[in-house]
């Protein structure tokens, strides 16, 4: 079974190291020949230069000022007050052992994971029960 896969695996990678050789080039790269099959075509334009003609125009600039007056209501909100003002409590921030209970929840949960799984199913296990070892464990 060993000789067996080390010989796919080799394979594999024989064809994945010659895939550019099997692979077409499009017609317009240069490459086998299509470059000296392809036809030159060479296209002449003359463009019609207009004259020049050398006329100037200064004009002085119109400037009329104007005074704009836009009328429109304004308002001004001051804050409404209903009864007492409200006392919000003090934040709860997590408790210092927290990080504690979270790491000996995962590490209990890998340890009941990688029990209950078999073969190459034990790292999911193991991870699976470590995660939700963690989970419980930050919750206590």
């Amino acid at each position: 079974m060993n000789a067996r896969m080390t010989i796919f695996t080799l394979a594999t990678g024989a064809l994945f190291a010659a895939q550019p050789a099997f692979a077409d080039h499009a017609r317009w790269t240069p490459a086998h020949g299509h470059r000296y099959q392809r036809e030159q075509v060479i296209v002449v334009q003359q463009l019609h230069r207009p004259v020049a003609r050398e006329v100037v125009v200064v004009r002085q600039p119109v400037v009329v000022r104007r005074t704009v007056i836009v009328e429109r209501p304004v308002y001004i909100e001051r804050p409404v007050h209903h009864g007492m003002p409200h006392a919000y409590p003090a934040p709860v921030y997590a408790a210092p052992d927290q990080a504690l209970r979270t790491l000996g929840g995962a590490i209990i949960g890998a340890a009941i994971g990688s029990q209950v799984g078999h073969g190459n199913d034990r790292a999911a296990a193991t991870a699976i029960g470590a995660v939700v070892g963690g989970v419980i464990g930050s919750s206590l």
